[in-house]
């Protein structure tokens, strides 16, 4: 049974909307940052030099650091600044109504923002650099063994959950078992990263052991993600691994995180308070956290500029122009891409969709540019190709080779273009459309997405294929449930990845069984053979020749209808202290603000 409250917009309408859109138709330098004092210890082989210059921790923080001993430095954290202020609530506005309170099967911004100051990681991305480096949490230090099958972490002694329970290597081994071999019936997106994990031990109560078939040298920026945050093994047994529907930051959900809960109402905002209890006797310096809900846009920016709030996530680029013409002295504006991808994921056990070739069609008559122009006015896009464009070593190449000359990206879209999609569709059977039935297009319930991008893609089916839809808005949490059980034919949302490597995220995508794999009953043994072939190999030459062969084979197979990637714009007053936003590089790798201070 559909949910309560669903939007229907016909096709008719959705034309209407889109002539009149087609008609109407881009800091200072970090203070430098100050070390913490530290034990002293001799290390048995000295540690390479940082990546980052200028750490402000207590210890370099070496990619294999040295032979473990009983006085190695347990790195601890503190704001650049040398006198950073306590006290206070920041004030932070964006998307922030969760559809439940499961960090591992969640995948939206709306759940990492306001849950993630409530936990740690195993290991962490440093919050100086925007979110770059791989540095020691919860895990002080890691080696790896000779044949890169073994990563051997040490955890921190005294580490206290918020119900007053000592952290565990059994929790750390529960979180990962979780993730990594979900029961099931659980959903879990960064399942496909972790491909290699065979087996996670626990050597002692502070010792635990990733054992893998094959050497992955990202696991560590893998575990790092904000996403793979540590529960108490004794949380997920007494809720059967479900944590869908108990609020974090309780004494019956805790983490071991800088913040704890104090209210919340959904919709509306999260307000955490400081961890009197925290590991790191250093953090955190605010009194707290408001994490408010506001809707991408002007709005979000709009709230910034007047003083509402310090910090805003997910506003327009109305805000990027205003601060850097009218509040550069006052504020910081952060333009940054996202791996990730959106459109129409697809339902491929629902009737002529199945057919490669009408989700190819469907694919080749959407004007992207004009879907792009559109959403402009709430968010930034850009076009989407099978290759992020964050990818470092083939995402420039790959997108300068089909923007403007291959089917479907083409802008606007070409006459030829149009009669090719035609014919596919006319050799599976539905000449002109006809007997195609009417299409379920189940949109979630954000702004960008309900208008002008779902009845704009909606709108050139019809015009081009004579393909009939009708729009569902749902909430966040009828959307995933609705997409797991197959309630929809086409489904219209963005997902992010961990990782900006093609593999990686090709792999969470579209390979069959992945639990980031939003296109119900997509299978291609072809593609899943190449990617567990790209993701182990090393050679440059091989690299690009399984990459750009993968990329033909998504456009010949087209699981999904592919429109875009996500760029985020993120403003903040400059009295918002202790850490490196303004060289943000994506989105869920620094998401606590354990370091920030409030300088006022």
């Amino acid at each position: 049974m559909r949910a309560a409250f669903s939007i229907r917009v016909t096709s008719s309408l959705a034309m209407a909307l889109l002539l009149v859109l087609l008609t109407a138709c881009g800091g200072a330098a970090p203070a430098e940052p100050e070390a913490t004092a530290a034990p002293q210890a001799q290390a048995t082989a000295a540690a390479p030099e940082p990546t980052v210059a200028s750490t402000p921790f207590a210890t370099a923080v070496p990619t294999a650091p040295p032979l473990v001993q009983a006085d190695t430095p347990r790195l601890m954290l503190k704001a650049p600044e040398d006198t950073p202020l306590r006290g206070g609530i920041m004030q932070w506005a964006g998307l922030s109504d969760s559809p439940h309170f499961d960090m591992h099967q969640c995948n939206t911004a709306a759940c990492a923002q306001p849950q993630g100051p409530f936990f740690d990681n195993l290991l962490r991305y440093s919050p100086f650099d925007g979110g770059r480096e791989v540095i020691p949490d919860l895990g002080y230090a890691w080696e790896v063994s000779d044949d890169g099958l073994i990563y051997t972490f040490h955890l921190r002694d005294g580490v206290l959950f918020h119900d007053g329970a000592e952290l565990t290597s059994e929790d750390i081994k529960a979180t990962f078992d979780r993730i990594i071999f979900p029961p099931t019936g659980m959903i879990s997106p960064r399942q496909s990263v972790f491909e290699a994990v065979e087996e996670i031990r626990t050597v002692d109560p502070l010792t635990v052991e990733f054992v893998l078939t094959a050497p992955r040298s990202f696991l560590p920026a893998a575990i790092a993600s904000g996403w793979n945050v540590i529960e108490r093994k004794k949380t997920l047994d007494d809720n059967n691994l479900d944590l869908k529907k108990i609020k974090p930051g309780t004494v019956e959900h805790p983490g071991t995180g800088p913040y704890i809960l104090a209210d919340h109402q959904a919709g509306e905002f999260w307000m955490s308070e400081k961890n009197p209890n925290y590991w790191n006797p250093e953090l955190p310096y605010l009194d707290g956290i408001q994490h408010n809900h506001l809707a991408y846009g002007p709005a979000t920016g709009a709230a910034l500029i007047t003083g509402r709030v310090d910090y805003v996530y997910g506003a327009g680029a109305d805000l990027r122009d205003d601060i850097r013409q009218n509040y550069a002295d006052s504020h910081t504006v952060v333009v940054y891409s996202v791996p990730s991808m959106g459109g129409m994921f697809v339902n491929h056990e629902s009737g002529p969709l199945g057919d490669a070739g009408v989700r190819r069609a469907i694919s080749m008559v959407q004007d992207r540019c004009a879907i792009a122009v559109a959403v402009a006015a709430i968010r930034e896009i850009e076009v989407g190709t099978w290759i992020l464009p964050n990818d470092p070593d083939f995402g420039a190449q790959y997108r300068a080779a089909t923007l403007d000359t291959k089917p479907g990206y083409n802008c606007p879209t070409s006459a030829q273009d149009i009669a090719q999609a035609q014919q596919l569709l006319s050799d599976a059977g539905y000449p002109n459309g006809e007997g195609f039935p009417t299409l379920d297009l189940m949109v979630r319930d954000i702004n960008f997405f309900v208008s002008p991008m779902a009845p704009m893609m909606q709108a050139f089916m019809k015009q081009n294929l004579n393909i009939n839809s009708e729009i569902r808005v749902v909430h966040t949490s009828v959307w995933q449930e609705d997409r797991d059980q197959g309630n929809y034919d086409l489904a219209v949302n963005g997902t992010p990845t961990p990782l900006a490597a093609t593999a990686a995220y090709w792999s969470a995508w579209f390979s069959a069984g992945s639990g980031g794999n939003w296109n119900r009953g997509s299978s291609n043994p072809e593609f899943d053979a190449l990617v567990a072939e790209l993701i182990g190999e090393t050679n440059p030459a091989r690299k690009e020749e399984l990459t750009l062969r993968g990329a033909a084979l998504l456009e010949e197979w087209s699981p999904m209808i592919l429109i875009n990637h996500f760029t985020i714009i993120d403003g903040f007053a400059n009295y918002v202290k202790g850490h490196g936003r303004a060289n943000r590089v994506t989105l869920f790798n620094d998401i606590r603000f354990d370091t920030a201070w409030l300088d006022k």
